[in-house]
Order: C-alpha cells, then structure tokens, then sequence
C-alpha cells in the first residue's frame, strides 16, 4: 500500500505525538536511572559515615575506658613529676636532700640539656612523647655502698623519675678535706638520665 501526500498529512500530527511520546519515555527512563545512581550513591555515603560514627564511638568508648583504668596511675606519675614540664630545681633540691639525710660530703651535679629519649620500650607511645636530660653528678664516699644508699635516698625525694646510666668510682687520695676527722675514701662520679613525658604538638588532651 502505497501511503499518499495526504495520507501523511493525516499521520503527521500521530506520528508527532508518538514521537514526543517516545523522547519523554527516554527521557523518564535517563532521569529514573540518574536518580537511582544518584540515590544508590547517597546511600554509599550515609553508610560510610554512619560506620565513621560507629568507629569513633567506640574509639571514644575504648579512650574512656583507659583513662578510668589508668587514673590513678596517671595521677601518681604526675605527682612525681613524670608526666608534663621537667622539674629540674626538684630535681637539684632531691640532691641536696638525699645528700643531707645520709650525712654525706655533699654532691656537685651538672645538667644538660633535654633531649628525646630513645629506647624500644618506648617506640610507640602514641600522642605523647618521652624525654630525658642527662644529669652527671660526683659524690665523695666512705665506700662503695654508698652509692647504693645515695640513689634509694634521691629515689624516696619522690622529685622525679630517672635511671641510673653510669658510675665510675675511683679512689681519693689523703688529706682532701681538711679540719675533718672523717675524710672520704671514694669519689664517685655517675651519671642519670631524668625522665618526662608530654603530649607532642598539636594532640589532643588525654
């Protein structure tokens, strides 16, 4: 069948019609789908951030329970002068304190500045960091022991946290000290490394 002029005249307006039909049907179906894409991503996304909420709640929980487990301890370290700024007049004063209660010779120190402490039992200390200022101190000693006997003193001022490193211990020569019935034998020249502990730049309060 051969369609004529005027039978496409007649067809035109439905042929429109369906095609207008047709392009709004694409077109839905391109929207539907775009929308679908668009809300399948929302829903990635309020997944993703309510597992980050999970997360830091239970990070937020497992934060709270060390600070209550480690309170106390906490609290007794800063006491002593462990966590924070470095208490080096406590530190002087605990000399001349121990010194004074075993009725010694005296002591003479010198301090040096503070440094970061390195050891592999401290590798990870998260948020804070560990440090040390090295101190080197000479005692005049009746004997050796009482090397001993001076450290457990200094360790009771409670001014501090340190650690032996070295001591050397080498014998006096007679008549050092004059107008003294008692002289020493020994002079014991050691060396200690204070300890502290702050939080590194830019972390957050414990």
């Amino acid at each position: 069948m051969k369609l004529t002029g005027t039978d496409w005249q007649s067809l035109r307006t439905p042929l429109l019609a369906l095609a207008a039909a047709v392009l709004a049907s694409v077109a839905l179906v391109f929207f539907t789908r775009q929308e679908l894409a668009q809300e399948k991503n929302r829903h990635v996304r309020q997944e993703d951030a309510l597992r980050e909420a999970q997360a830091r709640l239970q990070k937020s929980g497992d934060e709270k329970e060390k600070i209550l487990r480690y309170r106390a301890s906490y609290l007794v370290l800063q006491q002593r002068g462990f966590v924070g700024e470095e208490q080096r007049i406590n530190w002087v004063d605990a000399l001349r304190a121990a010194s004074l209660s075993l009725k010694m010779f005296g002591v003479n120190y010198q301090i040096e500045a503070q440094q970061p402490y390195q050891s592999p039992a401290v590798s990870d200390a998260g948020q804070y960091r560990v440090h040390q200022s090295l101190m080197k101190i000479s005692l005049d000693l009746l004997h050796e022991e009482d090397i001993m006997r001076f450290l457990t003193a200094l360790d009771e001022q409670r001014a501090g946290i340190f650690s032996l490193r070295e001591c050397s211990v080498r014998r006096q020569g007679a008549g050092k000290i004059e107008h003294v019935r008692v002289q020493p034998n020994l002079q014991a020249d050691c060396s200690l490394a204070w300890l502290s502990i702050s939080e590194a730049r830019g972390a957050g309060n414990p």
